[in-house]
């Protein structure tokens, strides 16, 4: 009986610690199972992949960086990490130490044209080379999410809209 009083109490103590998950890693994303949490389409390309952790734990993932920019402007969480794909490698960065480009001619899953790269020298290649503006995260987190994709789409109509 005293084991499974202690079996009980570990559970609980584990339990009331919550279920939420670590701010120093990026959280897992199921590529073409896991919806975001901004439009609720399926999360398929890596590279344009985002996510973000709250203070208290809760994670959320992103198909595309401009739908992470949106979810934030909208509930104005308190970020414990965010998270970012590096556009060629695919690997995960902190939001915060990346460098983004915002082009109209990168055709990203919301069309906020939107890349994230390891580097300042990659990420201002890839803007002279596809005519677009490097920015920082701060920089990024300060322009409104929507002004970033009617900038990037190449006509009055997009493919999504976050109005349904």
């Amino acid at each position: 009986m005293r084991f499974l009083w202690s079996v009980w109490l570990i559970l609980l103590t584990l339990t009331a610690c919550g279920g939420g998950v670590a701010a120093d890693q990026p959280p897992d994303i199921r590529y073409g199972e896991d919806p975001c949490d901004e439009c609720h389409m399926l999360i398929q390309e890596k590279r344009f992949a985002a996510a973000y952790i709250t203070e208290d734990g809760q994670s959320y993932r992103f198909d595309d960086i401009g739908d992470m920019l949106l979810h934030m402007q909208k509930h104005s969480p308190q970020i414990a990490s965010a998270w970012v794909h590096d556009y060629d490698t695919e690997e995960w960065l902190r939001a915060e130490e990346a460098f983004y480009v915002h082009a109209s001619s990168l055709h990203t899953p919301m069309g906020y044209g939107l890349a994230a790269f390891a580097t300042r020298e990659r990420a201002e290649a890839f803007a002279n080379e596809h005519g677009g503006m490097v920015m920082t995260f701060d920089a990024l987190r300060a322009k409104d999410a929507d002004t970033l994709r009617r900038a990037s789409a190449p006509d009055e109509t997009t493919e999504h809209n976050h109005d349904h």
